[in-house]
Parts: structure tokens; sequence; C-alpha cells
């Protein structure tokens, strides 16, 4: 089965220069996680993806104001994705290798046409309940530990 039978097709973008605010609406207003980052609102060529979890961190945690910094500041550059024409077994096997949930598909101008995620190949492609268990507990292996220490702070009621 190719990626573009179960993909999700025309899913939301936005691009660098658009506000991290703008961002997270478009995830709220389309109840998900993730979009695409795509050149320019003339150009759909994928340079990036940014999760709610990079808008967490980049705003949220460095107290930035989410009206006034830029998707371009958080998003994850050059994501891996998988192309229209691609079997879902690779787009697993990818999935499992760069511990991702959403591949962004493309085209062979590397234009976004959809996304897929996890949830679509459990749902639409068939994919036995073991394979995506195996994928799953890879994705979910830390990758490196805390950047620096998290220190607690108590406060006194």
């Amino acid at each position: 089965m190719k990626a573009s039978e179960i993909m999700t097709k025309n899913p939301v973008c936005c691009w660098p220069s658009s506000s991290t605010l703008s961002a997270a609406l478009l995830m709220q207003e389309t109840d998900t996680g993730i979009v695409r980052v795509i050149q320019d609102p003339f150009t759909p060529r994928l340079v990036g993806v940014a999760t709610d979890r990079d808008l967490c961190l980049y705003v949220v945690a460095s107290a930035r104001d989410p009206s006034s910094s830029w998707v371009d500041g958080c998003m994850t550059r050059d994501p891996v994705s998988c192309t229209e024409q691609d079997d879902v077994s690779l787009a697993l096997d990818l999935m499992k290798t760069h511990q991702v949930r959403h591949l962004p598909v493309v085209n062979e101008k590397h234009e976004v046409v959809g996304m897929l995620s996890l949830g679509d190949l459990v749902r639409k492609a068939g994919i036995e309940a073991s394979v995506i268990a195996a994928v799953l507990q890879s994705i979910c292996q830390p990758a490196h530990g805390p950047k620096q220490p998290i220190e607690r702070i108590i406060t006194a009621a």
C-alpha cells in the first residue's frame, strides 16, 4: 500500500515567518499537534515542521510573546519525509528510525501533499498490532537526556 492511499491530504501549513501564535491557533483549529512549514505562501516546498512541544519549549518555557516570536525559531528544519509513492512499510521504518509519529508526504518537487501519522497506519493500512507496538516502543525511547539539570523550586505557602 502506498503512502498516498492513506495519508491526510492537504494538511495545514505555515511558513517560517509565521508567528508562533498563528501556528498554535492552526493546531487548535485542526486538532493536531504538528504543522508543516513551507517556504512561503506561494511556494509549498517543505522546509520544516513545528510541533506543539516545539512551541511550548520555545515560547512558554522561554517566556516569549507568541505574537512576536516566529516559527523559524523553533521548527525542525529539513524533517524526514516520505513521498506519495513510498510503501507504508518504508514510512514505518522512517518513523521508527527517526523516532517520529508523523511524516510529511511530499511530491517530486518536495512540495507538501499530505501527512502520514502512526494513527493513519493503524486505522487505514491494516498493520499488525505487534508491528505498531514495536515501532511505538522505538519512537518512545529517549534520544538523549535533559540538556541541563532540572532544578525544583519549592515555595512556601
